[in-house]
């Protein structure tokens, strides 16, 4: 079985034409996968989500692993590719489209609570898949994503850490970070320029510290990462309405210097500079 499967491995491998404008990089070493699925922790007690299923070579292994498999792939082309290397497992469900213009909530109810979602993500669109499911309030249990290492770093980033910015909070707001694998260009085909990384995002149940505003938490965080240079104090008097004295008071309370940029603060500090901001606000519509 196993001679058999590698062989018709590089038959599809051989067969598929690329598509650069999809950033179509596929993972052909079966052994590879199976590390990779096993580092991810699949059980046969989990129901898992794919993206970006391809030929379906990391498929094949999560069928091999899980209980139940949900493969979605936006590529006609390649689902012929998809369909054989499943053909023998009775756990899959594959879906044809974009994860980005499909209806989620569907798709997770067919999976149950605490489902994982595993995919190989093309470079071109890590962040809106990351976004599509960071704060989805679906009940998902962990993403492991195959991302550019380069974004790997940034998903573990910390204060003071030159890749820190908002990926690093959005991760570490909503899930714990882990790089588990670092995943040279080589083993792909074809070959990307830039090497990567193999991450687990175990999903938090509730976030850091509570937040009673997350849309103006966010706010002010993209403000902060998005005007570097300025101190954060003199950002958010464009975000927001406030005195300039009630702000300083509130940076000191909160034992937040005055001169401070949005990049040296930790999420959880951000959260208290949200809640406090926050009733602020409420006292001044009052």
């Amino acid at each position: 079985m196993k001679k058999t499967y590698a062989k018709a491995t590089r038959k599809r491998e051989g067969a598929i034409h690329y598509k650069h404008d999809l950033g179509q990089h596929f993972l052909y070493d079966v052994p590879l996968l199976r590390h990779l699925v096993e580092q991810a922790g699949v059980t046969k007690q989990d129901r898992v989500l794919e993206i970006g299923s391809g030929a379906g070579t990391l498929t094949a292994c999560l069928c091999e692993a899980a209980e139940r498999v949900i493969a979605v792939e936006v590529d006609e082309a390649v689902l012929p590719f998809l369909r054989i290397a499943t053909e023998r497992f009775n756990n899959v469900e594959i879906l044809k489209g974009d994860i980005r213009s499909m209806d989620l909530r569907a798709i997770a109810e067919k999976l149950g609570d605490g489902f994982m979602v595993v995919a190989n993500i093309p470079y071109n669109i890590t962040t809106p898949i990351l976004e599509l499911f960071l704060g989805s309030k679906l009940r998902i249990r962990q993403m492991s994503v195959m991302v550019q290492k380069e974004v790997a770093h940034k998903m573990i980033a910390l204060p003071g850490d030159t890749a820190y910015g908002l990926t690093s909070l959005r991760c570490r707001y909503f899930c714990k970070a882990e790089i588990v694998e670092h995943v040279p260009a080589s083993a792909f085909t074809p070959p990307p320029k830039v090497d990567s990384a193999f991450v687990n995002l175990v999903f938090r149940d509730a976030p850091l510290a509570p937040c009673v505003d997350e849309a103006l938490l966010w706010r002010i965080i993209r403000a902060g990462f998005g005007q570097r240079r300025k101190t954060l104090q003199n950002v958010l008097k464009g975000v927001i309405p406030h005195n300039v004295e009630e702000m300083r008071a509130i940076f000191t309370t909160l034992g937040i210097s005055h001169t401070v940029r949005g990049e040296a603060l930790s999420i959880e500090t951000w959260i208290s500079l949200a809640n406090a901001l926050a009733a602020s606000l409420s006292k001044t519509t009052e």
